[in-house]
């Protein structure tokens, strides 16, 4: 995550831009904007992959803007 390693919970789920699940695995290589929430123990647990347009919003309590490299 910006630049650092990350690591994903046990059962975590990735949401494409058409709101189905993909897998971590199909997504290796790419960099893309994401919007996501950890879980008790620091780990990404659900992750939503973001369009151009949703990216490119505003949104209250989010400064720095994030991009995932899988």
């Amino acid at each position: 995550m910006d630049g650092k390693a990350d690591q994903l919970s046990p059962g975590a789920r990735i949401h494409g831009t058409n709101n189905l699940l993909v897998l971590s695995g199909s997504l290796v290589g790419q960099t893309m904007w994401v919007n996501y929430t950890r879980d008790t123990s620091g780990l990404l647990s659900e992750i939503w992959i973001l369009t151009e347009a949703e990216a490119a919003l505003e949104r209250n309590g989010t400064k720095p803007k994030r991009f995932f490299f899988f």
